[in-house]
């Protein structure tokens, strides 16, 4: 925690409800709570526009469900949309139309000042529940946004977390106590959004939701209560924040940018609790009646199924690309995504760009921008394999982009076409990578590796997420007789082998790793490795203490190794 900048390492592990802030802080929240009881009370009709990612999702799940409870005959019309833009902008037609006297918008709409005008212009109020820094420009609505809120120092919050700390204030107005219910979802979201862990407020609403999905009866969300059930081999049977951002967050992210319509509607309302049943065809049984959240998980892995062959194919495509412009011999990935690449993935098939060539990687197509200029617009993802630790803020730095938003190493942004090659230029003269660069937490050789230390650095596992990464060792002299080092899997995409009580593991997402142990077996009878993994522990097999191999060498040993028969 130290090396990572933690400065109270006790609070880190232990945040507490003293960790977080009044709700009074936030500009406007009275304002806010005030006009919706006024709307509440008159029965107007409201109108909820959700936006597309998982962070929209949750809050507005929060947010419909909320006022459902406090007056469930309430009239709410919700706008689940098409496309990926955020805000009012493309349904603020359908708004109009509609016979809504107040509209919320969770998750986005601080920039929306020409919409937000014209609803109220149409006699329309509108509270927005938001976190992103954007400086409104002539936005007469009513605005909650702990970015814009100078008394609120948790600048992590994402929008879930603006929706949970209104109606924490509406608890209290309307004398209830209705908001660690959705407490699970607040997690989900706010995971989602890639909210930094470090903040002691935001990390703790987090572990809370994370210990609510751990418990048996999995949280008050019945969707996130199914999908952590059937997702739970996956995360090594134990509930974490990475093991929800990896195996929870993308089946939902798919629906959002692969969805039908109406599965994206189904999707909401299984999100929100519904008790509906619906028919789905069943693989080998026909149709087959289902409640609505097992009918959303279903549609969900589908097209996370279609999301994942999309991807892969249109990386394969870039693959060619690169191969024949030689561009892997830049220290940057640039790719052109064309045709044939998904542009509903665009973020996901640079972070596999990244991943496969081990560099940070820019994809990017040309457009139009609403000035009708030349632009290349697209995606940019870091790599943790390289001395670039923030590539959002190298973007910026090189003032040659019109924008870089989002994370450190997860981004969009844009560049002016005739400003490309000043950017192949500038990586020209950039020294090339010839091989990864790993960030450590620490060195051993073999024999002084312990079983206890890999126990307790793998008991940490709840802790890792968001700007909190999960520390990597470097481990020299692994001596293994071939005998003792096995290819498992049914797709042989496992290398396993064990050193003094701790297996260490080599895994691939699906690629055979039957050459790569071919390769090994046949270079000697005995050999030596040195290892660059993770430590942690093997839940789903007697808890074993495990070292999960990032990356290895191996060479011929001189010594005679012993091994294990049978």
């Amino acid at each position: 925690m130290k090396i990572q900048g933690v400065e109270d390492v006790n609070a880190f592990l232990n945040p507490t409800i003293n960790h977080c802030e009044p709700e009074d802080l936030f500009n406007n929240i009275d304002v806010a709570a005030i006009t919706l009881k006024k709307h509440l009370d008159s029965d107007s009709v409201i109108d909820l526009i959700v936006d597309p990612d998982c962070d929209g999702y949750s809050s507005s799940a929060v947010m419909y469900q909320y006022l459902k409870e406090i007056k469930p005959n309430t009239k709410v019309n919700v706008y689940i949309k098409s496309g990926k833009v955020h805000g009012l902008k493309d349904v603020i037609d359908s708004v109009l139309n509609a016979d809504s006297a107040l509209v919320i918008i969770p998750d986005a709409g601080t920039g929306d000042g020409k919409q937000c005008t014209k609803l109220y212009e149409s006699g329309r109020e509108v509270i927005i529940l938001d976190h992103h820094s954007i400086t409104p420009k002539n936005n007469p609505a009513i605005i909650i946004n702990n970015q814009l809120s100078e008394r609120v120092t948790d600048k992590a919050m994402t929008g879930v977390g603006v929706v949970y700390k209104f109606i924490s204030y509406l608890d209290r107005v309307y004398k209830t106590n209705s908001v660690e219910k959705y407490i699970d979802l607040v997690a989900f979201g706010m995971i989602g959004d890639r909210a930094s862990m470090r903040n002691l407020q935001t990390r703790y609403l987090v572990l809370e939701g994370v210990k609510q999905l751990k418990s048996k009866q999995r949280g008050y969300n019945k969707l996130l209560k199914i999908m952590v059930d059937k997702q739970m081999y996956s995360m090594n049977n134990k509930v974490t924040i990475n093991g929800i951002g990896f195996y929870i967050n993308p089946l939902v992210n798919s629906m959002i940018r692969l969805g039908s319509q109406e599965d994206k509607e189904i999707l909401f309302r299984a999100m929100c609790n519904s008790n509906e049943k619906l028919m789905r065809k069943v693989r080998g049984k026909g149709e087959a009646l289902m409640s609505i959240q097992e009918y959303a998980l279903r549609a969900c892995e589908s097209t996370n199924r279609k999301q994942r062959t999309e991807t892969e194919k249109s990386a394969e495509a870039l693959v060619e690309e690169i191969n024949k412009y030689n561009l892997d011999k830049l220290p940057i990935l640039v790719c052109n995504a064309k045709g044939d690449v998904d542009s509903n993935s665009t973020g996901l098939i640079a972070n596999k760009l990244a991943d496969k060539y081990q560099r940070p990687c820019l994809l990017l197509r040309s457009k139009k921008n609403k000035k009708n200029e030349d632009v290349c617009g697209g995606s940019g993802r870091g790599s943790d394999k390289c001395e670039i630790e923030d590539f959002n803020k190298w973007c910026t730095d090189t003032k040659l982009f019109t924008f870089v938003e989002g994370h450190p190493n997860a981004f969009g942004c844009e560049i002016p076409t005739d400003k490309t090659g000043d950017l192949f230029s500038l990586l020209s003269k950039m020294p090339s990578i010839n091989e990864p660069t790993y960030h450590v937490m620490g060195e051993y050789e073999a024999k002084d590796l312990n079983l206890e230390l890999v126990r307790q650095v793998g008991k940490c596992d709840y802790l890792w997420g968001s700007d909190i990464n999960e520390p990597l060792f470097y481990i020299s002299k692994v001596p293994v007789n071939k005998y003792n080092l096995y290819l498992v899997g049914k797709k042989q995409n496992r290398i396993e082998f064990e050193y003094h009580g701790i297996k260490f593991v080599k895994m691939t997402k699906g690629s055979s790793l039957a050459k790569e142990y071919k390769d090994i077996i046949e270079l000697s009878d005995n050999l030596t490795f040195t290892v660059v993994g993770r430590f942690g522990i093997d839940y789903r097999n007697g808890k074993i203490p495990q070292v999960l191999i990032e990356d290895y060498t191996y060479e011929e040993s001189k010594e005679t190794i012993g091994f294990n028969f049978g």
